[in-house]
């Protein structure tokens, strides 16, 4: 098994997700359980008053459980239950990684969405490079193309930003940063519909930049 399956398997989702947000998203909740061997994230829809309150803007903070990261966001964000979480992680295969924390935001003004998701995966690749290789080659065997905007490298760490895009779905975009360890590589990534990019590209910076991790 390849090391960037659980990435693929994230993939998976967040185009399945986006399609039914995009054509129906007044019903996004109804009725999505499966396709394939993947199950849907649950989320709790919070009350829509507090989605569009200017008020509900305190910062909330995600530390792995290893401590090497930790990550500062907005509450206005929509975290994935416990449970359904461990679901998803059964199917990635604890062996090739996990995913420690996925989260969604809804501007319902725009009908805009975007995803956050936090991945721990098993290292295999010999370089950053290597891994994104990989990631593109396993997202294309799955039907997708991802195409690489941008990629700034420095020692143990990369900006990535990228554009996915799946026949008959509607294109992603996506900026991430990796963390590349002696045997773990660690992926905080944010999506969102390409045509949506703008409303979250700001929101996508202060995330990303807020990260610390300790070696």
């Amino acid at each position: 098994m390849k090391d960037s399956k659980i990435f693929i398997i994230i993939i998976l989702i967040i185009f399945l997700l986006g399609f039914a947000v995009y054509w129906q998203f007044r019903t996004f909740q109804k009725s999505l359980s499966q396709v394939g061997e993947i199950q849907f994230p649950k989320f709790e829809m919070p009350n829509i008053e507090e989605l569009l309150s200017s008020k509900n803007k305190e910062k909330k903070e995600f530390v792995s459980p290893d401590n090497k990261i930790k990550l500062k966001y907005s509450s206005t964000w929509i975290e994935l239950d416990p449970e359904t979480l461990e679901q998803m992680n059964k199917e990635a295969v604890k062996e090739e990684g996990e995913i420690l924390f996925f989260a969604q935001k809804f501007k319902l003004e725009k009908a805009a969405l975007a995803f956050l998701t936090v991945q721990e995966i098993s290292k295999k690749e010999k370089s950053i490079e290597g891994f994104i290789e990989t990631m593109k080659k396993e997202t294309e065997e799955k039907g997708s193309k991802m195409e690489v905007i941008s990629l700034e490298t420095e020692e143990g760490m990369a900006s990535l930003e990228a554009k996915y895009q799946k026949e008959k779905s509607p294109p992603f975009h996506s900026k991430a940063k990796i963390f590349f360890t002696k045997d773990k590589i660690y992926l905080i990534s944010i999506f969102s519909l390409e045509k949506d990019w703008q409303e979250f590209e700001k929101e996508t910076d202060e995330i990303l930049n807020s990260i610390q991790f300790t070696p």
